[in-house]
């Protein structure tokens, strides 16, 4: 988790849970990184943007940003941040606003705590935000039970690189935290169904079993081949080879184990261009109650564009 050096806290929007910003400072202390917070106020319509209330001239946006400034300023002091720590109040779309600081400010992990709900500003964030973005939400446990979600494929460069993005986090966090971790992979005969039981292809069952042990064999090669590429076995990894589709299996592996965390990737396509959010990344997401560290390939490229200039209050000024 050293990788981690400038670490961004995105209320969600209008309010913080303590939770996420207890875990950002204890990362950011023992990675002695620098730590922002910031909220994102909506702007105030044109024609309510200032009053005229008994001859007095009534700043309604000011206010507000005032009012959200001092919040997350008590807040920080409560939760016993750094000195150092920066408190910011930006007015605009809350992702947008967020995926910008990181642009301009070189981010490389945002914070954010709440439930993602398909339309949410957080899934905008993990479809969007081009660093790894850590949803937090309480753990049932008092140990952290890790579970990282891979697919190794030799065919795909930009997947595999996934992979060990996923597992250099997922190991590095273990050894940090003391954690127990569980390697999760999903995989099936594609067409299984269909070979056993169609009428046009007629094939005899003990064919198709010897086909299912043969791809199985193939992914649990190509699973143990990255395992020790990043010493996972040495830290006692629990590996979990589930059947089924990727989206259905690995949460209910997740909800099986009682796991805390999830590390896993969020983009389908491959070639970096057009990176897209995977309808399985985000039905994963979804149907999790747990933390998610969700990362992106190196080279993905976010479609929102950085600001012309910093709109930044940082507190105090």
């Amino acid at each position: 988790m050293d990788r981690f050096k400038n670490i961004l806290v995105a209320a969600s929007p209008g309010h913080i849970e303590a939770l996420t910003l207890r875990a950002a400072v204890k990362l950011a202390e023992n990675n002695n990184a620098h730590l922002t917070v910031i909220d994102v106020v909506p702007p105030v319509p044109r024609l309510r943007k200032v009053l005229e209330v008994e001859g007095r001239v009534i700043d309604v946006e000011a206010a507000l940003l005032h009012d959200r400034e001092e919040r997350l300023v008590r807040l920080v002091e409560n939760t016993r941040a750094g000195s150092g720590t920066e408190v910011k109040v930006i007015v605009g779309e809350p992702f947008i606003e967020v995926i910008r600081h990181v642009l301009t400010h070189g981010n490389d992990l945002v914070m954010v705590g709440s439930v993602p709900d398909p339309e949410s500003d957080i899934m905008h964030l993990l479809r969007k935000c081009p660093v790894p973005v850590w949803v937090m939400r309480p753990s049932r446990t008092r140990e952290l039970l890790l579970l990282a979600l891979v697919d190794p494929d030799p065919d795909d460069p930009v997947r595999d690189g996934f992979n060990d993005l996923v597992l250099e986090l997922a190991t590095s966090l273990t050894r940090r935290e003391n954690a127990t971790l569980h390697i999760g992979h999903a995989w099936n005969l594609a067409g299984e169904s269909t070979l056993r039981s169609s009428p046009y292809v007629a094939l005899p069952g003990g064919m198709v079993d010897v086909m299912v042990e043969s791809v199985e064999s193939s992914h649990r090669e190509e699973l143990d081949l990255l395992l020790e590429r990043h010493g996972a076995t040495e830290l006692g990894a629990t590996v979990h080879m589930v059947t089924g589709e990727a989206r259905v299996a690995l949460p209910r592996l997740a909800d099986r184990l009682g796991v805390g965390l999830i590390v896993m990737g969020t983009v389908a396509r491959t070639g970096l261009s057009g990176l897209i959010m995977g309808n399985t990344a985000e039905s994963i997401l979804r149907s999790v109650t747990c933390s998610v560290l969700a990362v992106k390939p190196e080279g993905f490229v976010t479609p929102v564009k950085p600001a012309k200039g910093d709109r930044s209050r940082t507190a105090g000024e």
